[in-house]
């Protein structure tokens, strides 16, 4: 979820220079939600895109891993589908570096050109997930932050604060198989690595709100909206 200036330079697409917008149209907004398995951020990225058509804005809601040929591959190995040499566990810099392949499709194929067409782009997860979760598994957030490098930094990230044995109840209750990183005591070292990561991309200049995700679902949504108000 400091001053919203972009830290990266982008791939698809780069941050609009002055007088563009008016010579080629109002840039979307690029909003991610983040939290723990079991926050909310499916939930509330579907009510923030809802609130935002009610005020007439074009919107469209993503989610990592993408629907992308890389993402469809992340997504086997996180439910076990997909394991390492004689079924040992696949190798976490690998998976990171997938994720992060998959984010440099996502932008080129789909994001990036909803926001060159005015839209706003809400997605459920972005850099600051392969930073928090890829960083613990490797034990290195800087050579995850690196390979993420080329990735355009959101306009606004809003990190929905969830207690670890909160989310991962919410996750359990929910859920209809468990993936690879659903255990309530990594959980709670993710937790951790979040506040780090967050740390990280407020020091490089990123806008990085957090919301309570603990009090009903319109309370959490309404306080997600008042964080994007700010950055109109």
């Amino acid at each position: 979820m400091s001053p919203s200036v972009p830290r990266r330079s982008a791939v698809a697409p780069r941050p609009e220079r002055r007088g563009e917008a008016g010579r080629r149209g109002r840039r979307g907004r690029f909003l991610v939600l983040e939290g723990l398995d079991g926050a909310g951020t499916t939930t509330q990225a579907r009510l923030l895109a809802e609130a935002l058509r009610r005020e007439g804005r074009r919107v469209h809601v993503t989610a990592e891993p993408s629907g992308g040929p890389a993402g469809a591959l992340i997504r086997q190995i996180l439910t076990r589908r997909v394991s390492g040499p004689d079924g040992a566990g696949f190798d976490p810099s690998a998976l990171a570096l997938l994720f992060a392949a998959d984010r440099l499709d996502h932008l080129r194929a789909e994001i990036g050109p909803r926001l060159e067409a005015g839209e706003d782009v809400v997605s459920d997860r972005f850099t600051l997930s392969s930073l928090a979760y890829q960083g613990l598994t490797t034990g290195d957030m800087g050579w995850v932050d690196r390979v993420n490098g080329r990735a355009s930094a959101p306009d606004l990230t809003v990190f929905l604060r969830v207690p670890a044995a909160v989310a991962f109840r919410r996750r359990a209750a929910a859920a209809t198989e468990r993936e690879l990183f659903e255990v309530a005591a990594f959980q709670r070292r993710v937790a951790e690595s979040y506040d780090r990561a967050i740390v990280r991309l407020r020091r490089a200049g990123q806008r990085v709100a957090e919301v309570d995700g603990e009090p009903p679902v319109e309370r959490v949504a309404a306080a997600i909206r008042a964080e994007v108000e700010r950055i109109r």
